[in-house]
């Protein structure tokens, strides 16, 4: 065998080597799955796929959690991970879920929306696959996702996306944007059948108060904002001024009718549900930003930003302190579950009573107290995994 045979045969090995090592990484990304432990409130998990049954099998057959209290009551609906990025929502989700306490009425949690974007990375921005929370017991650890699905699950994208049913013609990659596709039908796109099965969940399981909960850059106009159609404006607008006098500053946005495909405008359409989407800030979906590290996921502080928001290029007020997941995650915490109190005296018959850890409570003690040890004895039992319902 002469010199360039074997250079060859070396470079050859050596490109295998890299494929496999790169290949390990989205390997391992599509299929790790976040785990909380169930508060002792779960009663069921079901999934989408029981809404929508052409999800079964899918990478979108998402797990949901309900947590029903046996007395009759309201149904609040909460869900994270419509876009898988944006992880406050997600790990809120889970907080929740590890915390809840409730004597009245029902709480389904839906805690990543599109299972399948939680299996991406989003490309061209270096985001890192996971991020870490340090609690007394040890290190629990989640991953990041994608704003849209999974193109190895829904590709190619057409040149315009057009909505079904508006007609209304959108960036083509809004086509695997999950909050562009509501209602959905059945033989439509898996993101589509996503949306069929929410929006069929809400009406079976007769869903009061929706929640779906955002995260949003630091120069996006609607930020530290309830989202809401004008049926739900009153509840929004009292929780907002019950939030305020507790030093919570979260204000409402009337969403227009204009808008298509959206959660707050389409869910509307079920039901007697009222619809409120949660925007919270985070430097991490920025675009100006320095290094997408997982400080920033965790901690919410970069140096560029702080010159930007000098500048006056901010939405919302931003300093060297940040935006950290406790502030996040508890800014959205405390929203839902002021908006679930204020409606339930509204609104009698659809009463909820249920506690769940926010704002002043992760501000005071930190995400890692909420966080229960999966490992002790009382808790290994209630441990949940977060992936695909069939696998």
């Amino acid at each position: 065998m002469n010199d360039g045979s074997t250079r060859k045969i070396i470079i050859l090995l050596l490109t295998g080597v890299i494929a496999v090592l790169a290949g390990s990484e989205f390997w391992e990304l599509r299929h790790y799955e976040d785990s909380f432990v169930a508060s002792k409130c779960l009663t069921d998990v079901t999934s989408l796929s029981a809404y929508e049954p052409s999800l079964r099998g899918t990478w979108a057959d998402a797990p949901i959690y309900v947590f029903d209290s046996g007395v009759p009551g309201g149904t609040a609906f909460i869900m994270g991970g419509t876009h898988p990025n944006e992880s406050a929502g997600i790990l809120s989700a889970y907080i929740l879920m590890e915390n809840i306490e409730i004597s009245k009425g029902r709480v389904i949690v839906l805690p990543i929306a599109n299972l399948s974007a939680s299996t991406a990375a989003l490309n061209g921005f270096g985001y890192p696959a996971y991020y870490r929370v340090e609690t007394d017991w040890g290190t629990r650890t989640y991953k990041i996702g994608s704003r849209a699905t999974n193109p190895l699950d829904q590709w190619p994208d057409p040149p315009i996306f057009v909505h079904y049913p508006s007609g209304q013609a959108l960036c083509y990659e809004d086509s695997r944007n999950l909050n562009r596709n509501y209602p959905g039908r059945s033989d439509g796109s898996l993101v589509e059948r996503i949306g069929r099965a929410i929006m069929v969940l809400l009406d079976s399981e007769q869903v009061d108060f929706a929640f779906d909960i955002h995260e949003a850059s630091i120069t996006y106009p609607v930020n530290d904002t309830y989202v809401v159609p004008d049926v739900a404006a009153d509840i929004a607008f009292l929780s907002s001024m019950s939030l305020e006098a507790r030093g919570i500053d979260i204000r409402v946005e009337l969403s227009a009718d204009s808008l298509k495909g959206y959660s707050h405008r389409e869910w509307e359409t079920v039901g007697e549900v009222l619809p409120f989407l949660i925007e919270v800030p985070t430097p991490f979906i920025e675009r100006v930003v320095g290094p997408m590290t997982e400080y920033l996921v965790r901690y919410g502080k970069d140096e560029f930003l702080v010159k930007m928001a000098t500048a006056g290029y901010a939405a919302v007020p931003y300093d060297k302190d940040g935006y950290s997941l406790e502030y996040r995650c508890g800014l959205q915490l405390s929203a839902a579950l002021e908006a679930v109190n204020i409606g339930s005296m509204l609104i009698p018959e659809a009463s909820i009573e249920v506690f769940w850890p926010g704002f002043e409570e992760l501000e005071a003690t930190g995400i890692g107290h909420y966080l229960h040890n999966p490992r002790i004895p009382e808790n290994r039992g209630r441990v949940r995994h977060v992936g695909p319902a069939t696998r």
